[in-house]
């Protein structure tokens, strides 16, 4: 990436700059900086990776987000997990602070803090667009577009309802020019969603 002698950095809202600060700094970032006049500002930073936070008066919950780009995306998620059970005796995978489960090879993952900030860390390389842009090829039966949708449903989007509804109906209509192991897949994933929900 060429240096310019200008930078962007997104800021995050939060709805207690010190709980945002102390989510993330048992994320295992530090916090770099910390103003709470006039307003309320803060950053943490972990291997090269900034989070700026304001907090943001009668702020509601919405989608706010970023981008983070990870050498070992797997490797993070599972630092991420772990310090989430040291200081939740848990990994929550729904409500707030949560982080989407993460299957062996996935690309990607999501970690909600308490503000509701939505950090979407993503493996770097095209690994990640590859396998969105081969989810959708011409030549896959219709099991196999609606098994790729819910896929992309669940792992891309996180809408684990949407996805339990396209398996479904795909299971409910599957006729004999399926094969054996895609009916396997799609059941798997019916009752994996099942799970989630």
């Amino acid at each position: 990436m060429e240096q310019t002698d200008w930078t962007t950095v997104p800021v995050l809202p939060c709805k207690a700059i010190g709980e945002t600060l102390e989510f993330w700094e048992n994320m295992g970032f530090t916090i770099t900086y910390r103003q709470d006049r006039p307003y309320q500002y803060g950053v943490v930073e972990r291997n090269g990776h900034q989070l700026h936070f304001v907090r943001v008066k009668g702020v509601e919950a919405g989608y706010s987000g970023c981008l983070m780009m990870v050498q070992d995306v797997e490797q993070a998620h599972a630092d991420f997990c772990n310090a989430l059970k040291t200081r939740l005796g848990r990994v929550p995978n729904k409500g707030i602070p949560r982080i989407s489960r993460m299957r062996p090879g996935q690309s990607r993952f999501t970690v909600t803090d308490v503000s509701e900030n939505s950090v979407i860390v993503i493996q770097i390389g095209e690994k990640d667009q590859v396998e969105y842009e081969d989810a959708d090829p011409a030549t896959l039966t219709p099991l196999q577009k609606s098994i790729s949708l819910a896929l992309r449903l669940r792992d891309f989007k996180e809408d684990y309802p949407a996805a339990l509804k396209v398996i479904e109906m795909a299971i409910a209509r599957v006729d004999d020019h399926e094969t054996e192991v895609d009916r396997v897949k799609a059941v798997e994933i019916r009752d994996s969603l099942e799970n989630l929900l």
